[in-house]
């Protein structure tokens, strides 16, 4: 196969929507008045970044060591608080999600659909598993179980130890669909997955039953663009309630349960994470507008507009705030009360695709060159 994501997979064309516009440029940043005080604890590289193809690479880890990959096959981890480096692989495989971490292992995806788990501690390879596709999400670890979502709708279950698939799902893909897929969310002994087609289902982890699938929202559009309402985004659960972003679809709430709707918001068209606070679901629409939504009803509190057609990521919430990347390596950071600009800081030349990633007091953020920063987040303290 190709180096990354083809054009076609399993005869899915695969589309990169929102961002930049040639008739409505990004907004320019104006200056603000900072409320917060963000410190770069420590700042390194690794190999090629996602080498301009999109993928779903990013940071993980723990308070102690965080994990990071580049689609050249590197892979790299340091102490969380120093930046002292672990170890440090240049493996042979097209990396294009992960990394995932368990008690024992790293996991990551390849665009030429395998699966390769890595000694936590020491970055050697412990197995490779095949799957039927690139892999579009980053492969998630739960109780010895490895979740891998592919770009063709399929998800596998692969024993961490072994490698050796447990149970698969397959679902057919729309002829036109979105690049990228749901990562999985596990809650308690249920795996959460959203498809294409506006479908999700629900499996029990330890052999794939199918406790329930539905259709949670439907096409209305005219031209087969505007009938896409992939579920891209990793399902937000809390008290329940499972959140996800729709394409053309809205943000919806439905009940963990059995998948009965129990909101939509069709005016916000998304296709990232939300994040979650106290009584707010936060998402980022595809022109970069930032909302905060009323948990119980969707209905919109506020709406940021400052980062309009920056190409900025899904919302992560960290204490009392948002953060965000963008276009230009910019990461900001908003107060969830009202969506005003608290603070902003510049930590790399390229663009942030995926969301920063919260780790213990610290906030980690990956640039597409392979820049890998910690940030640690204050309040300003008064005179």
């Amino acid at each position: 196969m190709g180096a990354a994501f083809s054009n076609t997979v399993s005869g899915a064309i695969q589309l990169v929507t929102g961002g930049g516009s040639e008739q409505e440029p990004p907004r320019e940043l104006v200056d603000i008045e900072p409320e917060i005080d963000i410190r770069t604890l420590w700042d390194d590289d690794i190999g090629s970044g996602d080498d301009d193809y999109q993928l779903d690479l990013t940071v993980a880890g723990d308070e102690e060591t965080i994990y990071a990959a580049s689609h050249d096959g590197e892979v790299a981890a340091w102490q969380t608080r120093t930046g002292e480096p672990v170890f440090e692989q240049e493996l042979d495989y097209p990396f294009s999600a992960g990394p995932g971490t368990g008690l024992d292992i790293i996991a990551l995806g390849t665009s030429e659909a395998q699966v390769v788990a890595l000694e936590r501690s020491s970055g050697e390879s412990l197995w490779t598993a095949e799957v039927s596709s690139a892999v579009a999400a980053p492969p998630v670890n739960d109780d010895g179980i490895v979740l891998v979502h592919t770009g063709d709708g399929a998800v596998f279950a692969l024993d961490e130890h072994t490698g050796k698939e447990l149970w698969s799902f397959g679902q057919k893909v729309s002829s036109l669909t979105l690049r990228g897929a749901s990562t999985p969310k596990v809650v308690d002994d249920t795996v959460l997955i959203g498809f294409s087609k506006g479908r999700m289902a629900a499996f029990r982890l330890h052999d794939g039953k199918v406790l329930w699938e539905k259709q949670l929202t439907v096409p209305t559009g005219v031209t087969e663009l505007e009938r896409i309402v992939d579920i891209d985004s990793e399902p937000a659960v809390k008290e329940g309630i499972l959140f996800v972003t729709a394409y053309n679809g809205g943000v919806i709430a439905a009940s963990v349960l059995d998948g009965e709707v129990i909101w939509q918001n069709p005016e916000v068209v998304s296709r990232g994470n939300a994040a979650l606070s106290w009584k707010y679901v936060f998402v980022t629409d595809v022109y970069g507008d930032v909302w905060g939504l009323d948990e119980a009803t969707g209905r919109a509190y506020w709406k940021q507009t400052a980062l309009h057609r920056r190409q900025v990521t899904a919302p992560v919430a960290f204490g009392d705030y948002l953060a965000v990347g963008d276009y230009k390596g910019y990461v900001h950071v908003l107060a969830q009360e009202d969506g005003r600009q608290v603070g902003r800081i510049r930590v790399c030349r390229s663009p942030i695709r995926t969301p920063p990633t919260v780790i213990g007091p610290f906030l980690a953020v990956y640039g597409s060159d392979g820049t890998v920063v910690i940030l640690k987040i204050e309040a300003r303290k008064h005179e």
